[in-house]
């Protein structure tokens, strides 16, 4: 009898070991890309030909690349994807939440092919829109304004699929009693079903949060003047043809990185919950 707990017991040192290895293998180049920001200029590849303690342990610590990037342009490209972002997340979730009620509720014609041309627009690169985005951007004299970063990423397929598959696991009952009680089907949606997805919002805005946070190709064609930098596009600017910044460039990417983990720390259980959920129905 003693043997299978203690199996267990090894089993468990074993499974924790191997999540222990993979994360630290993974998060080495982050902590080796932070630590990196800090060092003097002339010491940042000095110990990079051989891994040893002096790779992850400096002898020289500085704030000259943190206080250069934060004199130029980083603080005005943190601002500018931080309302990007959060107006994203405003729309979106308002957009594709409406989008997945109807599905999930409504019956209506080619309702199934409506609904798998959603689900294909997430399986598509989004370099092969740029061209006919763009072009119709600009024919609507959106071009370099902050309208033409936010409107094409409000709506995801994605996100309206994981509303769709909450708002389908809804009791039918519910929204025929609130029919009944004289609700309109945007009362339904806001006071009733709304309220109770809170999950799924959770996880809808961190997604579209995160896309937008790291969004380069798409700013730099559509937005290039320096009103509208964003902060991946800030970060790429340290390095060019003559000349790389690696110092600035450690230092803009680690605030990038920071930043951008704050909502994933706050929201990650709520979207491992509701992939796992969206997965099972």
């Amino acid at each position: 009898m003693s043997g299978a707990p203690t199996r267990r017991v090894v089993l468990a040192l074993l499974r924790y070991s191997a999540l222990v290895l993979v994360a630290t293998l993974l998060l080495l180049p982050i902590y080796w890309l932070v630590v990196a920001s800090f060092r003097p200029a002339a010491d940042i590849f000095a110990t990079s030909s051989s891994f040893g303690l002096a790779t992850l342990l400096p002898e020289r610590l500085t704030l000259e690349h943190w206080r250069e990037a934060w004199s130029g342009e980083l603080p005005h490209a943190v601002a500018n994807s931080l309302f990007v972002a959060l107006s994203t997340v405003a729309l979106g979730v308002t957009v594709n939440s409406l989008a997945g009620f109807a599905f999930a509720v409504f019956e209506f014609p080619f309702k199934r092919l409506l609904f798998a041309i959603v689900l294909a627009t997430f399986m598509m690169p989004f370099e092969s829109i740029v061209i006919p985005l763009y072009v119709l951007i600009r024919g609507m004299g959106l071009t370099d304004t902050f309208a033409a970063l936010i409107l094409p990423e409000v709506a995801s397929g994605l996100v309206v699929f994981l509303f769709r598959q909450f708002f389908a696991a809804v009791p039918k009952e519910l929204y025929e009693a609130a029919r009944v009680d004289g609700a309109s089907w945007l009362q339904i949606w806001w006071k009733l079903t709304l309220p109770l997805s809170g999950p799924t919002i959770a996880t809808a805005s961190l997604m579209l949060f995160v896309h937008q946070w790291d969004a380069f190709f798409w700013p730099l064609v559509a937005a290039p003047g320096p009103e509208r930098v964003v902060i991946q596009v800030a970060v790429a600017r340290n390095v060019t043809l003559e000349v790389a910044n690696w110092g600035g460039l450690f230092a803009a990417a680690s605030t990038a990185i920071l930043v951008a983990l704050v909502p994933f720390l706050l929201l990650q259980r709520f979207y491992l919950r509701t992939v796992a959920a969206a997965s099972e129905r």
